[in-house]
């Protein structure tokens, strides 16, 4: 952009041009002068200017190049939401359903994605397609002139506590814990989380035990996809909420960000611990803002692999899930101690690709990203 088209642009803000105040923001924001670029949404949100409002809430929700005010942010989402956003409102449906600056409510949530697809969101029109897994709404919607109401009959359609009652998991081993759940999610279900994916894929990382932080190390070369607060859809959630479901004592509050992964031919992750070393200086700070990782709950996305087993060598066991089946292992004793039992390898496919979905659950509540 030239400077005179900046400085018009300039001009215009300070006259109080909405407008003007958000592509000027984004100006600051290309230059990496975030705090000037927040003070224009700002400045453009109290005026009502609806992209700024949606913009900016989503920023605060988790401090990204801006302050982290989660519910400042849900405040502000949620004001844009009824002006029109559709974006604010398919974020405030995931807020509703986790309970972030509102009572917890998935019917609330719902409502929120069913406006959210009548303002014409595309993709919250595939989550209450998807959700509703209803033969003969999806073909009115598929129309080229959908019906008036499709949307609230998909909706209605929903069915929550179908969502939020998973199939009996089965024990595999009770010291450690072990457990596979068949059937965990649907098939299309499973496809919807891997599209997701998509493009977002970048080199899986591990803990650095002696530096600390995280690093790309080659006992682990797969490529993986994580989803924080504003990448999480509603689809997402209420997989999280399943899966808190299926073992007493999970709490979706203790979740780390949910992880899409996907193993390449012979690519693999060597044996490993999903618990952090306590004895490892390095971690302790970790250890204590984030707290233990006690569980490991995976899902399998696909079937049309080769190889690609999760193995336990210390147990002599693999497992080779279906498509939306689920694996989940304490990495703790029932007194919290780490078990090195639980030591693990995420074997390397012959032929085909492996997508999984791996969720980490700690011991105390995670923080908002």
């Amino acid at each position: 952009m030239s400077s005179l088209a900046t400085e018009e642009i300039h001009r215009r803000a300070v006259a109080g041009d909405g407008d003007a105040q958000f592509a000027l923001a984004r100006v600051f924001d290309r230059e990496g002068r975030h705090e000037i670029a927040v003070s224009w949404l700002d400045r453009a949100a109290r005026q009502g200017h609806v992209a700024s409002m949606t913009w900016l809430g989503t920023r605060l929700l988790v401090g990204r190049a801006a302050p982290h005010q989660p519910d400042d942010g849900a405040v502000l989402l949620t004001q844009a939401a009824r002006e029109g956003s559709a974006e604010a409102a398919a974020r405030v449906a995931v807020l509703a359903a986790i309970g972030l600056g509102q009572t917890q409510d998935w019917e609330v949530a719902l409502d929120w994605l069913q406006t959210a697809a009548e303002y014409g969101d595309v993709a919250a029109r595939g989550q209450l397609l998807l959700l509703a897994d209803d033969a003969g709404i999806a073909a009115a919607a598929g129309r080229p002139h959908p019906p008036v109401g499709v949307w609230a009959r998909a909706r209605k359609a929903v069915r929550i506590s179908k969502w939020l009652t998973p199939p009996a998991a089965k024990t595999i081993s009770d010291s450690p814990r072990i457990k596979v759940i068949e059937g965990f999610a649907s098939p299309a279900v499973c496809a919807w989380v891997v599209r997701r994916a998509g493009e977002r894929l970048v080199p899986a990382r591990v803990y650095d035990a002696d530096l600390g932080g995280r690093r790309q190390d080659g006992i682990r070369t797969s490529s993986g996809a994580g989803f924080s607060l504003i990448d999480t859809d509603l689809v997402l959630a209420l997989m999280r909420a399943r899966m808190a479901a299926a073992a007493p004592g999970l709490h979706t509050g203790n979740f780390e960000p949910c992880n899409i992964l996907r193993y390449d031919i012979g690519q693999r992750y060597e044996p490993h611990f999903d618990f952090l070393n306590p004895e490892a200086p390095a971690l302790a700070e970790t250890l204590a803002q984030q707290g233990q990782r006690t569980a490991t709950f995976l899902t399998y996305l696909n079937e049309d692999y080769e190889g690609g087993e999760t193995a336990f060598p210390e147990l002599d066991w693999r497992f080779a899930g279906k498509t939306g089946d689920a694996l989940l292992f304490f990495n703790v004793d029932p007194e919290g101690r780490v078990d090195p039992r639980t030591l693990h390898a995420g074997l390397p496919p012959v032929s085909g690709e492996k997508w999984l979905l791996s969720q980490w659950i700690r011991d105390q509540p995670q923080p908002i990203i």
